[in-house]
């Protein structure tokens, strides 16, 4: 009995037991048993994504600019440089990333397909920047221009001066009548000394039109005949127009007073 315990313990100890019997956990034929292998490829090839979205976002925002530059608010404020430096900017940042991605493709050789999403997406962007390029230099003012605004209230002098003042300061000096004896078809002019601001009102279109020649070239002695003495520099000097008036002034008075009339405003060398 002793002698048939020692046979079988010793078959145990020399793994005879495995004869014939099937292995417990047998490997799947499907399964893959080499390391994980981390693709860090996609990682790089997701940021090119987000980089090739921004730029496509940069060269819409400045394609709309160079379309309608006066009908989108904060984005027609900035600067078309700006749009372009940022999408052409992001476009190169994702051709970086998109060859980062390929180099560091763990698949032999690398894959064309890796960071393909963001090829096209900074063609995309490139190609809305040079649109808006081409358009902004052909159209500084847009395509789509806004509608000209002339609130000017020229039927009233006294309405005229207060809203001068309202808008680039009370005449301390008091609005006084000018001698318009140059200009054909003026039917008011008043300057006030204290602020170097004039303004003239025309009985006709075609008066005001043909009117604005003379004044742009005698603008600077108008201002130093009726300022006071003090001439203003002519690089200073602005005039804001619309159908029937004219106003003489400074750079930001005139930019305060568009605010509120609307009108075009021209250098005394913008047409020279």
């Amino acid at each position: 009995m002793a002698d048939g315990f020692n046979q079988l313990d010793q078959r145990l100890m020399d793994g005879e037991h495995d004869e014939g019997l099937p292995a417990a956990y047998p490997p799947r034929p499907d399964t893959d048993e080499r390391p994980i292998q981390f693709q860090h490829a996609n990682v790089w090839a997701r940021f090119a994504l987000v980089t090739g979205v921004v730029s496509v976002l940069s060269g819409l925002a400045l394609l709309a600019h160079a379309i309608a530059p006066t009908r989108l608010g904060v984005i027609g404020q900035v600067a078309v440089s700006a749009w372009a430096g940022a999408s052409l900017g992001f476009a190169l940042l994702t051709v970086v990333l998109v060859i980062i991605a390929r180099q560091t493709d763990s698949s032999d050789g690398g894959r064309r397909s890796v960071g393909s999403g963001g090829i096209v997406l900074l063609l995309c962007g490139v190609l809305c920047t040079v649109a808006g390029l081409v358009i902004a230099d052909g159209h500084p003012q847009g395509l789509i221009k806004a509608k000209d605004v002339d609130a000017a209230p020229i039927g009233s002098a006294q309405a005229m001066s207060k809203g001068i003042d309202r808008a680039v300061g009370v005449c301390s000096s008091g609005w006084q009548e000018a001698g318009a004896d140059g200009f054909a078809g003026v039917s008011d002019f008043r300057f006030c000394a204290s602020n170097k601001i004039g303004y003239m009102v025309f009985s006709n279109d075609s008066a005001a039109s043909l009117a604005r020649g003379p004044i742009r070239s005698q603008a600077v002695n108008l201002v130093e005949r009726y300022g006071g003495g003090e001439v203003l520099s002519e690089s200073d000097i602005r005039l804001l127009s619309g159908k029937r008036w004219v106003v003489i002034g400074n750079t930001d008075q005139m930019a305060r007073l568009r605010s509120d009339w609307g009108g075009h405003m021209d250098s005394l060398q913008s047409n020279k």
